[in-house]
């Protein structure tokens, strides 16, 4: 793997990190400041364009959510140039629902497609979308 894949990774993997831990300064500075951002989120409503969207968002994931693990990816592939990259990874995540009458342990998969571009020497993200698969068979088109 080469050098620039590896920081591509590394600054996606401290991106998610930094989200379990509800660190939202630390998650910002892996969001790009100097180009437009379009990122989608698992619900229809949920399309970010700016760090503000981003970081309220961000407030709202963690008024809602406790004790939040990222298990060991599943499936992962980068691409990189130099200066855009592209990530495709699926993980699990575990977390506590709060802020409802009783907290519930919830897990699931996420799959994540992101772009990165180069900001001040570092990778950004700049564009991305987030899924939760569907177990097969539970749903129809």
């Amino acid at each position: 793997m080469t050098q620039e894949k590896q920081a591509v990774i590394n600054t996606v993997m401290n991106y998610l990190d930094n989200y379990a831990k509800k660190n939202i300064e630390n998650c910002m500075s892996a969001i790009v400041t100097s180009t437009p951002i379009m990122l989608f989120g698992t619900n229809d409503n949920e399309i970010f364009r700016s760090t503000e969207e981003i970081r309220a968002a961000f407030n709202r994931d963690f008024s809602a959510m406790d004790d939040i693990f990222w298990g060991t990816h599943r499936y992962l592939h980068v691409e990189v140039s130099p200066t855009l990259a592209s990530i495709v990874i699926e993980l699990s995540i575990a977390y506590t629902a709060i802020g409802q009458e009783s907290p519930k342990d919830i897990e699931t998969l996420f799959r994540y497609a992101l772009t990165l571009v180069k900001e001040d020497q570092e990778w950004k993200i700049c564009a991305g979308m987030a899924s939760v698969p569907f177990a097969t068979g539970t749903y129809t088109f």
